[in-house]
């Protein structure tokens, strides 16, 4: 049996009341949709008896809120506009993926400016040599 010394508290246990609203054609609102889902269900409802839970969706754009009154009295509104770590994940996914879509540079490294004379002599005379090849 496995005995945990400090266990999670759910942070809804210190609410009294508690109201979710976003729009659901908006970006970053996972959160609070998944806040949603936590807070209403059964298992929730079953431990938190008390607890007033609603939520809504807004006909409008705006950014999700979070509306919570604590068990002493005190009311807070939080903007729950952020990111969810899958969000981010998928967000850097796709960055990854058109990352590597795009074409490698001609040359990887960048010339020193002082050695860019003798570089373009170079590559002057190797096309001047294979020129040479080719008629022979």
């Amino acid at each position: 049996m496995r005995y945990t010394l400090f266990p999670r508290l759910d942070f809804l246990s210190y609410a009294k009341r508690i109201h979710v609203s976003y729009y659901p054609g908006r970006d970053k609102t996972e959160v609070a949709k998944r806040l949603i889902m936590h807070m209403t269900s059964e298992n929730t409802k079953k431990k938190f008896p008390d607890m007033t839970a609603t939520w809504e969706f807004l006909s409008y754009d705006a950014p999700a809120s979070l509306d919570i009154e604590l068990k002493d009295g005190k009311r807070h509104r939080m903007m729950l506009e952020q990111w969810s770590k899958r969000e981010l994940s998928a967000i850097v996914d796709k960055w990854k993926f058109n990352s590597n879509m795009e074409p490698f540079p001609e040359h990887e490294m960048d010339i020193p400016t002082h050695l860019k004379d003798k570089y373009e002599a170079a590559l002057k005379q190797m096309e001047e040599d294979e020129a040479k090849a080719k008629e022979l």
